[in-house]
């Protein structure tokens, strides 16, 4: 289009309505401007035609999405522009004006930043496509081209059905050299209906949507070019929107358009196809993409789509009312044969069909509408641009999972948000210059608006309160045959309609995430706003996620036979595809059903032939089913039901739902209510992670005869899962049947990850984290108790041990001292620190302090062996080892309180106490925490730098920094991670499970080679914490994996802060309801500053955070802070060298899980926690039998997959036990005495059954000793600055290492000084005196070799 203002003042136009093209009765391509409204009529060339275009007014077709406006050069400014343009006339000292200081106070009230608002300027200037510009000059000529080619094609005279459908496929075969077949809806007409079809050039032909006014915006997969074709309305009759008789006619006008294009020059410029709009099989469209070889089109990135209409007076809009019904039940009976008369009171309405109709009417109303709305509001365009950026990034439309493509129903677009943003500014009022009940003003900028419009979808239900333009608007017949309810201007057109319930929910949750994002002080919130992919993944947008494969054709109603249902067949047909309705019963039936236990149940279909062929039956379809847990009720052991006598309704309902699982509990209160147990109280957090994957599974099965491969229903599920399957119920087919649906999810599969060898070889779940926790607490009131009889009084005991904040591994396995029953191959300490009242007594020498400690350890150790004779305690040194009888290392004697070498740095070899508490089975180990020590190391830092002894002052303050993390970072680390996972997201337990896992299995996790355990526990916190990720927090192990798995691979570590922010575990999620679908409930307004860290201390860490890059301190090192450790000086920061290969690992991992996804195949998925061999330069295999840690590798069955059959479909084993057709009378079930004894908790110790295994060395009450990690250790301190080394510290059989390139191939000048193993290099020649010399990388091996003696199995050098 030529060039022309777009943002200019449209005043002179305020009471123009769009411009059109007439077809000239005179000539076939003359074409004519013709004013709605007065009585201007010209003819014009295609120049003028265009221009004039550009100054029409706005309209919007419901399936455009991604579209932007960009202003122009006059177009109206802010007041920071402003100002900035009159500067130079009144000078710089001149004092600001009240535009400048309005623009200073939005932004930093409004934006919080100058970079975020400027970052909304560049992306409004980058993305926006302006018509008329140079870049667009190809499009604007191909649109004309199009113009041409649609006025000039041929008229077509009248010709029966059948004729019909013969001269597409003659002339389709003509024009591209295949048939194709008239794009009738279902029902498609029948043989010899009587039914005319004919076709004449449009009407009226006008560009609508984003592009003419420059709101389209070249973002993701491009933008929308709309072009409406209005059929003439003399091929129409008066009651032809009964009984598909219009869309019949739609049908035959868009395949000879479709032809006409195929045949044209266009073919040469443009891919042209056929398609549904918004999934609907009723309003088929041609799509236009141009061609990637083609100049200056190509690399536009548009999709031209061609939509037939109507003109509004075509069909009387009051017959379109969504009570009325316009399909007669006698038609679909006959299959379209005949339409008897029906009686209107007794036929069920057709909101859908109705409202597909009135869409192809209203396009030129819309267009009027929002044309005015500009006029009223100059900064409407720029608003409504960043609202359609905002929906569309948070659109899963066309995003490719694996090998699919997910499908939309798009009834959520940027259309329905610019007319709900054109509502708030003008209210009820139709009047194009006033405004009645607006809720904003039309001087608010575009970000205000668009702030406005975010807050208020977060708020509003649709359901509840609808949303009408007129004043006088019979709203109760769009509220019962509608959900929600948003009327268009003209009140008889529901712009919501179609939408289901979850999509309403869905864009309520952004909203609600946008909201809090908007009013953080991050400085990534515009990246979350506008740019996030993670919005649209659904691998880690769903805290489950399900991938369904099914028969389609199982599921609709016959057309024929006896099996025919008439209700079922008029509701399919409703929703305007197959698919689409199947995917509506879908979601309402599981967010019914689960409505305690979820938040957003979400149903995408794939883009799979059940798109590709809209009224053909026999093919498969896979849907991707998205869940939002609740927090509470996704683990909640027993889901309570209605009383049958006072809810009979209620009670039938739900007895529907769960079948036989539906028990009758008389409840300690003395209430009566059916319920559904899932567990027994002491379950494990794994299996009460399975509970919600469970019910799915159930329900799909029960209901809909989908079967869950691997299975995912327990042996108690699958005996009555089949029992009396409701008649109601709409299945996929039979179960077990092959063509049957079938159910696949990566939430229970990778939980098995989390598990070892010897808890699952546990028969009971003793080995839990609260059993734990609680000897922790009975030990710690055992040592209160001795107070009287130690020299100090016990103020606490400080927990830091992983196993005791519900971030180990596995949970801590108990050992039953006196029976000599459990595992104890490998036994690993409670650790903990014990604080004992404040005294001045304390020596201010180190070596004296440390004998004082020890001292109170041996007499805390004898009060404790006097009071529990049965208890195990020993007094040890942490520098060396105890525990074996024969003294293999130190022996089991108490260490001599004057065996310590006099030197600064003796606490080192701190000693502790180990109790083996004989109460609960678990050995504690304690250390003395005394803030003395800590004073003196700092005192002695401070002497020794003053002094300028630099060297031992780094030792110094290296000491200081141990002894505060050992003392005090651990403790607090310890409260702040145990608060989270117990408190607010008990999810985070399992997701730092997984994590470990994932890291130790690529060799990555530990203290001396890779990422400390605690660095691990943040990386998982920022995952849960981070208000302003633009997610809900996750639910589930699996999400918060997968979520911890993206953030390492996508986060920028030298250029983006990344802070942990514990405090915001107190903030609200959703409505802060418990048990309750959160995502469905209106907030109350005025809750969107988020809880968190204040802004000032975020502050500090970004500062600190760009002192560290000025000091090029970063290195793109894997960094987090927090607000208590600022500079991240607690855990240190991972390798550059590490960080990159966690990326790599990271972001292969993901693709695993995205195709076991994709293609419902857990192949893959082993591969997730298997790190490839090839990259390393040596192998060493380390000898099995002595391993003791190498029960805590994962158990088989994770490893088993569908491939190699392990995993077998147990519903087999489940069947027998059906009751007979007689109705058993009902019992209260939680009364049965073998009930009772399930339901009691059993912490006795003579439940306790654990497999034995044997610690290697025949040592039994060997504490904390694993040879392969001294190994390591010596390694590493013998070679780490020319080896790295990588191990699996839960039980790995390999050590793998990388040699340093930089030491290991280069000469250097021999020296004395060189602390390795070195030879001389004879060949090379050099100018120094002194001879070169070569690391001896084979006498290396050899060393190694030699102190893994009777460790190592084998050496494999990979590479030299």
């Amino acid at each position: 289009m030529p060039a022309k203002s777009i943002g200019k003042s449209l005043s002179d136009k305020r009471n123009k309505s769009a411009g059109t093209i007439e077809k000239n009765p005179q000539s076939s391509k003359n074409i004519a401007f013709r004013q709605t409204q007065g009585s201007y009529v010209s003819d014009q060339s295609d120049e003028e035609m265009m221009s004039e275009n550009d100054d029409q007014v706005y309209a919007e077709s419901d399936g455009d999405e991604e579209m932007i406006e960009r202003p122009s050069a006059d177009e109206h400014t802010s007041g920071v522009a402003e100002a900035q343009s009159h500067e130079h006339k009144r000078g710089l000292k001149a004092k600001p004006t009240n535009v400048e200081i309005m623009a200073l106070n939005e932004t930093s009230l409004l934006f919080k930043s100058n970079l975020f608002k400027l970052q909304i300027d560049e992306l409004l200037s980058e993305a926006s496509v302006a018509s008329g510009s140079k870049a667009m000059r190809g499009l604007d000529a191909a649109l004309k081209q199009i113009r041409d080619e649609l006025a000039s094609m041929d008229s077509i005279n009248e010709m029966t059905v059948d004729s019909a459908t013969n001269y597409v496929r003659k002339a389709a075969k003509a024009a591209i050299g295949k048939p194709i077949a008239i794009p009738f809806p279902d029902p498609a007409p029948a043989v010899g209906m009587p039914l005319k079809l004919a076709f004449e050039p449009p009407q009226v032909i006008n560009i609508v949507g984003s592009y003419p006014l420059g709101m389209a915006a070249n973002i993701r997969d491009g933008f929308n070019v709309d072009i409406v074709v209005q059929m003439p309305t003399k091929l129409f009759q008066d009651r032809d929107h009964l009984n598909f008789r219009y869309f019949y006619k739609r049908a035959f006008y868009v395949a000879v358009v479709f032809i006409g294009l195929q045949q044209s020059v266009l073919k040469e410029l443009f891919n042209i196809e056929l398609a549904y709009m918004r999934s609907d099989v009723r309003l088929p469209m041609i799509l236009l993409q141009p061609k990637g070889d083609i100049k200056h089109l190509g690399k536009v990135g548009c999709v031209i789509r061609i939509l037939p209409s109507i003109a509004h007076d075509a069909m009387p809009l009051k017959r379109l009312a969504p009570e009325r019904n316009h399909v007669r039940p006698s038609y679909i009976a006959s299959n379209g044969i005949t339409a008897d008369a029906d009686d209107s009171a007794q036929l069920p309405a057709t909101p859908q069909y109705n409202a597909a109709i009135l869409s192809d009417a209203l396009y030129l109303t819309h267009l009027k509408y929002l044309f005015e709305t500009i006029d009223m509001c100059p900064e409407f365009p720029r608003a409504a641009a960043l609202l359609r950026i905002w929906i569309r990034q948070r659109s899963v439309h066309g995003k490719a999972l694996s090998t699919h493509y997910i499908v939309g129903t798009q009834r959520i677009n940027g259309f329905v948000l610019t007319m709900l943003l054109a509502w708030l500014l003008r209210g009820t009022s139709l009047e194009s210059s006033a405004a009645v009940n607006a809720k904003l003003s039309p001087t608010t900028t575009a970000y205000q608006l668009f702030k406005s419009t975010i807050e208020f979808l977060a708020i509003h239900d649709f359901e509840e309160d609808p949303v009408h333009f007129g004043a006088a608007v019979d709203i109760d017949s769009f509220a019962e045959n509608f959900g929600a309810v948003f009327l268009d201007p003209t009140s008889t057109l529901n712009l919501l309609s179609g939408a289901q319930e979850w999509e309403l929910t869905e864009l309520r949750m952004a909203a609600r995430q946008t909201a809090l994002d908007i009013n953080h002080h991050g400085e990534n919130r515009f990246g979350r706003i506008f740019l996030s992919a993670e919005l649209t993944d659904l691998t880690a947008k769903y805290d489950h996620v399900f991938r369904l494969d099914v028969d389609i054709s199982n599921f609709l109603s016959p057309r024929f036979g006896d099996k025919f249902n008439l209700t079922r067949r008029m509701a399919e047909i409703e929703f305007g595809h197959p698919v689409v309705a199947a995917q509506n019963r879908l979601s309402s039936f599981l967010s019914s059903a689960l409505e305690r236990h979820t938040r957003l149940v979400a149903v995408h279909p794939c883009a799979d032939d059940a798109f590709d062929n809209g009224t053909k039956l026999n093919r498969r379809c896979v849907f991707f089913i998205g869940i939002i847990a609740d927090t509470e009720g996704s683990r909640r052991l027993v889901d309570l039901g209605p009383n049958p006598d006072s809810q009979p309704e209620e009670a039938a309902r739900f007895r529907a739902y769960w079948g036989d699982r539906a028990e009758l509990r008389r409840f300690r209160d003395a209430s009566i209510r059916l319920a559904t147990v899932w567990g027994i109280n002491g379950m494990s957090f794994e299996n009460r992670s399975l509970i919600l994957p469970r019910m799915v599974a159930y329900l799909l099965r029960r209901h809909f005869s989908i079967c869950a491969k691997p299975e995912i229903l327990d042996a108690d599920d699958l005996l009555v899962v089949d029992k009396a399957r409701p008649k109601a119920a709409q299945s996929f087919g039979d179960v077990g049947e092959p063509g049957s649906g079938s159910l696949f999810t990566l939430s229970t599969r990778t939980i098995e990850f989390a598990q070892t060898i010897d808890i699952c070889d546990m028969a009971t779940n003793e080995a839990t984290y609260e059993r734990a926790i609680n000897g922790f607490d009975e030990l710690q009131r055992e040592i209160k108790d001795l107070e009287d009889q130690l020299p100090l009084r016990v103020l606490a005991l400080h927990p830091v041990s992983p196993g005791l904040r519900y971030s180990s591994l596995a949970p801590p396995k108990p050992l039953d001292i006196g029976q000599g029953k459990g595992d104890d191959a490998f036994i690993e300490p409670l650790h903990a620190v014990i604080e004992f009242a404040g005294s001045n007594k304390w020596p201010d020498d180190i070596t004296a302090l440390h004998k004082v400690k020890a001292a109170l350890l041996l007499r805390l150790s004898e009060c404790y062996t006097a009071a529990h004779p049965n208890s195990q305690v020993d007094i040890c040194n942490r520098f060396f080892g105890y525990g074996a009888a024969d003294g293999l290392i130190t022996g089991i004697s108490p260490t001599s309180i004057g065996a310590q070498d006099k030197d600064d740095l003796d606490y080192e070899r701190d000693n502790f106490l180990d109790i083996r508490h004989p109460a609960s089975g678990f050995t504690f180990r304690l250390s003395v925490l005394c803030d003395r020590e800590g004073a003196l190391l700092a005192k002695k830092a401070q002497e020794l730098e003053a002094a300028g002894v630099s060297a031992r002052t780094q030792a110094i303050k290296q000491a200081h920094r141990r002894w505060m993390r050992n003392n005090h970072w651990r403790a607090r680390h310890h409260r702040l991670i145990l608060d989270m996972c117990q408190r607010h997201h008990p999810a985070a337990s399992l997701t730092i499970r997984l994590l470990k896992r994932w890291l130790s299995r690529h060799m990555l996790l530990g203290q001396t080679i890779g990422v400390p355990e605690e660095l691990a526990e943040q990386i998982a916190a920022f995952v849960f914490t981070n208000v302003s990720s633009g997610l809900a927090v996750p639910v589930s192990g699996y999400a918060g994996f997968v979520r911890c798995l993206k953030f390492i691979a996508a986060w920028q570590w030298k250029e983006d802060l990344c802070a942990v922010d514990f405090s915001a575990d107190t903030r609200e999620d959703g409505d802060g309801s418990t048990g309750s679908r959160a995502g469905s409930k209106v907030l109350a307004k005025g809750i969107w500053i988020s809880k968190g860290m204040p802004a000032d201390a975020y502050a500090t860490l970004q500062t600190e955070f760009d002192n560290a890059q000025k000091s090029n301190k970063i290195k793109n090192a894997l960094r987090i802070v927090s607000e208590d450790d600022p500079t991240a000086q607690w855990w240190g920061t991972v390798s550059p060298v590490l960080t990159r290969r966690l990326r790599d690992l990271a972001n292969a991992s993901l693709k695993c899980i995205v195709d076991c996804i994709g293609t419902g195949n857990d192949e893959q998925l082993p591969q997730v926690f298997t790190t490839p061999l090839g990259d390393y330069d040596f192998i060493i295999k380390l000898d099995h039998e002595i391993l003791c840690r190498k029960y805590e590798q994962p158990p088989k069955k994770a490893y088993s997959t569908l491939d190699n059959g392990d995993m077998a479909d147990s519903s087999a084993d489940a069947e027998g036990g059906a009751s007979g057709n007689g109705k058993a009378p009902e019992i209260f079930k939680n009364l049965l005495p073998s009930m009772q004894t399930q339901l009691q908790p059993q912490h006795s110790q003579q439940q306790l059954h654990i497999k034995q295994h044997g610690n290697p060395f025949n040592q039994p009450g060997m504490v904390n000793f694993d040879p392969v990690a001294m190994l390591v250790r010596d390694l590493v301190d013998v070679y780490g600055d020319s080896i790295l080394f990588f191990h699996d510290i839960y039980g790995g059989d390999i050590i793998t290492g990388l040699w340093n390139p930089s030491i290991v191939k280069q000469a250097i000048s021999f020296s004395a000084g060189l602390y390795a193993n070195v030879k001389p290099v004879s060949e090379e020649k050099t100018t120094s005196p002194r001879p070169l010399v070569k690391y001896n990388t084979e006498d290396v091996i050899s060393e190694i070799i030699r102190l893994g003696d009777g460790l190592i199995d084998d050496f494999i050098i990979q590479r030299k």
